[in-house]
């Protein structure tokens, strides 16, 4: 019985160490990316990159039939 909860308390931290660490490497692609990403959005005229900015109104309805469009 012992071993069972070390073994939840050690895959608990060892989830946990890996989240972190994936976090914290997110956050330093993100900074050192961020101005090649400021000059790719700055130079797009055609406007072909895909817009990260969500809006009020490209927010979408839960009550809405839209996302079956695939099935007809």
């Amino acid at each position: 019985m012992q071993m069972l909860i070390v073994e939840n308390i050690a895959l608990t931290f060892l989830d946990d160490a890996v989240a972190l660490a994936t976090g914290f490497a997110r956050l330093v692609v993100k900074t050192v990316t961020a101005p090649i990403e400021r000059i790719a959005r700055a130079s797009d005229v055609a406007g072909v990159l895909p817009s990260r900015e969500r809006g009020l109104f490209s927010a979408r309805c839960p009550f809405s039939f839209r996302h079956l469009k695939h099935l007809t």
